[in-house]
């Protein structure tokens, strides 16, 4: 099986990796009650994420690619909102043309992201990348007294899952394990589809199918008073 995963993943392996694989070979046996690794990425999910043994769904029926975002070399958002060319977040306001609910934001250290599978460990120093994913976003104007200082920032959200290299908590919702696969990735019928297991042993799954709209994605930073 270790060799059958190895061909699967595109990425040049860290050293260790037979360690790395081992754990994620034990996350697919337990997040996806299969004993074949081929198999984690076979669920009945699309255009949303769901938590394993819950009845409630998000959706995802948007994607959006930079590949030149400033922090790292690529990221990709996932929302059921609508962004256009550029979504921007300056002083907390943000430029979303129609304010999602739910998002999936995923972060590659490479420009070029290639059709593939992609791993993250949170022991791992490295990672093929870095996801957050979150629920029941709310968005309005923000007030100082009688001042508006802002038109639409964030006000409410459920973080569902969180993995970020070297930054993690004793939230349940910090992810251990996590693999994407991504398919036709320059394609209208691209689709990219993920399996997480948590701090707190639920798993996430979410798929997204269809055409990967480019934008940039910018944060501003600079005094706000």
């Amino acid at each position: 099986m270790i060799n059958h995963f190895d061909r699967m993943c595109k990425f040049s392996l860290m050293p260790g990796i037979s360690v790395r694989i081992a754990v994620i070979a034990i996350f697919s046996l337990g997040c996806s009650r299969e004993d074949d690794s081929n198999q984690i990425f076979d669920f009945d999910v699309a255009n949303e994420f769901a938590v394993q043994d819950t009845t409630m769904s998000h959706a995802i029926s948007k994607a959006y690619l930079d590949t030149e975002f400033q922090w790292t070399s690529a990221h990709v958002n996932l929302n059921d909102g609508v962004v256009g060319d550029s979504l921007v977040t300056s002083c907390g306001n943000w430029s979303y043309q129609v304010n999602p609910q739910s998002t999936v934001e995923i972060w590659f250290p490479d420009a070029l992201v290639e059709d593939g599978i992609y791993h993250f460990y949170s022991e791992s120093s490295e990672n093929d990348f870095q996801i957050l994913i979150k629920r029941d976003l709310s968005f309005g104007p923000t007030f100082s007294g009688s001042f508006q200082l802002t038109e639409n920032s964030l006000q409410n959200e459920v973080v569902v899952a969180r993995g970020l290299t070297q930054s993690s908590s004793d939230k349940p919702f910090e992810v251990t394990h996590a693999s994407i696969q991504i398919r036709d990735i320059r394609s209208q019928i691209s689709s990219i589809r993920f399996v997480l297991e948590l701090a707190n042993g639920e798993c996430v799954r979410g798929s997204f199918q269809g055409a990967f709209e480019p934008f940039r994605r910018i944060e501003i930073e600079g005094d706000c008073d």
